[in-house]
């Protein structure tokens, strides 16, 4: 009996030996972010449009994975998965809560949406005048905002001292880029608007992205905006493309699955994007033929394609605009 008894308890203590430390390293938490490959999305799943014309290929999206304040468990696995990134966590973003991170993303993501449409409608119209789209600058809607100060994620920027959104996107902008303080500007924050004096340049306060008013009535054809859970700016130039493969009668896939990454602003420029590299690999994964990646990502995105085996399935090509693009694909 004595001699069960002391294995029993040999086995407990090994137990804990090797469990405890694992459960520390499980549950202790680091002051670091991990990025991880995600997956594609096609962005039928987003946007569609009422048209005419078939789409043998398709354009996807691409979203990655981010742990913030992640396990020292998680870290230790990321640094082994050379397709990870481990970063110390931006101390800037402290203060936001769950909430307010997911709400981050949808402004980002609702810009992007509205200005695809707008973007690839504009394109469009120029070879078929019945494509319509009626449009207005709205706000600068807040996406960001630095601890201690007053404004809020959701907030709509819509005047800044006797200058409002009805000047254009263009000269708003510049307006509230060359705030300083004792500026007032004007928000909507739940319907209602508020003022705020500007202890700084607002850029320094916070950061925005542009809304817009889109007459959904008059659109022509009508476009169909579906929910998503999945935030962020970066799917921009992707979802022009599809949405303006929809209008045209040419079709730009030609029957290729095509992904890429790159913000999108109406005057058609292709803005860069954060975690290219765990983008390339999810692309890859998912057996994508052409992959295309805003010009000030391409070094980065480039280090990355090299490392993978058989990496002449996926074509990584580099862009600076929609019209880029739009050449590329029609000449591929």
């Amino acid at each position: 009996m004595k001699h069960i008894l002391k294995k029993f308890w040999i086995v407990i203590c090994l137990a804990l030996i090797i469990n405890i430390p694992i459960l520390i390293l499980g549950t202790v938490r680091t002051n670091q972010s991990i990025m991880l490959k995600g997956d594609t999305s096609n962005i039928d799943n987003v946007v569609t449009i009422d048209s005419q014309y078939d789409t043998i290929g398709s354009f996807s999206s691409i979203f990655v994975l981010s742990v913030d304040k992640c396990t020292i468990l998680q870290s230790l696995f990321a640094k082994i998965d050379k397709t990870a990134t481990v970063e110390e966590l931006n101390p800037y973003y402290g203060h936001f809560s769950d909430w307010e991170n997911y709400r981050m993303g949808q402004v980002q993501k609702n810009s992007s949406i509205m200005t695809s449409l707008i973007t690839a409608y504009s394109y469009a119209q120029k070879e078929n005048t019945s494509i319509n789209i009626e449009y207005s600058f709205k706000s600068l809607c807040v996406s960001f905002y630095f601890d201690g100060t007053d404004f809020r994620i959701d907030d709509e920027i819509i005047k800044i001292n006797d200058i409002d959104v009805s000047v254009g996107y263009s000269q708003f902008s510049q307006a509230i880029r060359n705030s300083k303080s004792g500026d007032v500007v004007t928000v909507l924050r739940d319907n209602k608007e508020m003022q705020i004096t500007l202890t700084n340049c607002a850029y320094n306060l916070c950061r925005y992205y542009p809304y817009y008013n889109i007459n959904y009535d008059t659109i022509y054809p009508k476009a169909n905006i579906k929910s998503s859970f999945v935030g962020g700016p970066s799917g921009g130039l992707l979802q022009t493309l599809a949405i303006y493969n929809q209008l045209v009668p040419f079709d730009y896939t030609k029957g290729l699955k095509i992904t890429g990454t790159g913000t999108m602003s109406v005057d058609g420029s292709v803005g860069a994007i954060g975690g290219i590299k765990q983008k390339i690999y999810t692309a890859f994964d998912d057996d994508m033929d052409v992959f295309l990646c805003p010009a000030d990502n391409y070094e980065e995105a480039l280090q990355a394609y090299n490392t993978i085996v058989y990496k002449e399935k996926m074509l990584l090509i580099k862009v600076s605009n929609f019209s880029e693009a739009l050449q590329y694909l029609y000449y591929v």
